[in-house]
């Protein structure tokens, strides 16, 4: 009388895979915008995501800031957008 639902795979292997490759890409993204403020140059988060090739430089910069404490300053430009720089140590606005 019952019918039983056929299963295809295992969402939770499926899951734990999926999950396993946003960290790695999170990981290389974090790298990647790591790399680039440690070069010493000034980016735009739009420059920063044409250059690593991903979309979430803001993210990315957030997580630098607050989960590793890395000084990264700010300053808005006339149109609108933000130019990011990593602050020279002590505290030197470049």
């Amino acid at each position: 009388l019952f019918r039983s639902a056929k299963k295809k795979g295992n969402p939770k292997i499926t899951h734990s895979l999926n999950s396993h490759d946003k960290d790695t890409n999170s990981s290389r993204n974090i790298r990647a915008v790591r790399k680039l403020f440690l070069s010493g140059e000034k980016f735009t988060a739009k420059e920063i995501n044409e250059l690593v090739g991903f979309n979430d430089a803001r993210k990315v910069i957030s997580d630098l800031r607050h989960k590793e404490g890395m000084n990264i300053l700010d300053i808005r430009l006339a149109d609108s957008c933000k130019l990011y720089w990593l602050a020279e140590k002590g505290g030197a606005f470049g």
